[in-house]
């Protein structure tokens, strides 16, 4: 006695697959979504590492123009005074496109990004990133600003 196995028919079956192939796709999508709005969310991390290493820069650049010039920018001269002497190329902005600050006071420079929201303080992403280093004296004792 020989069985017959039941058979689907051709179409049925190519219709399975390609359902099957459908939610494969579909899972695939939201989990590169899903890996997206990771990223999209912890993007602060290297935007603060490129503040801290754009400060790196200013100050190299900072220390090359009291070299060059015997004295640091004032504050109203500001970083501006670097690019007027091409010590730096362009004027430089922090990673959330606003201006680096410039102070001298009390024989210290600070240079400071305000962190994502651009106000004073602030914690995590909103936190202020910022680089404090002593003024050199000149050689007759005095500070140069």
């Amino acid at each position: 006695m020989t069985e017959s196995i039941p058979r689907r028919p051709l179409s049925r079956a190519l219709r399975q697959a390609g359902l099957a192939l459908l939610w494969v796709a579909g899972l695939g999508v939201l989990a590169l979504f899903a890996m997206l709005v990771g990223i999209s969310v912890n993007s602060d991390g290297p935007r603060r590492e490129r503040a801290a290493l754009d400060l790196r820069s200013i100050q190299g650049a900072l220390l090359l123009h009291q070299d060059a010039q015997g004295r640091l920018p004032t504050e109203t001269e500001g970083l501006r005074l670097l690019v007027e002497h091409q010590a730096l190329q362009a004027l430089p902005m922090d990673p959330w496109h606003n201006p680096y600050e410039y102070t001298v006071r009390d024989g210290q420079v600070r240079l400071r990004s305000l962190g994502a929201d651009g106000d004073l303080g602030g914690d995590g992403s909103d936190a202020d990133i910022e680089l404090t280093f002593p003024v050199a004296t000149a050689p007759e004792g005095r500070p140069t600003p």
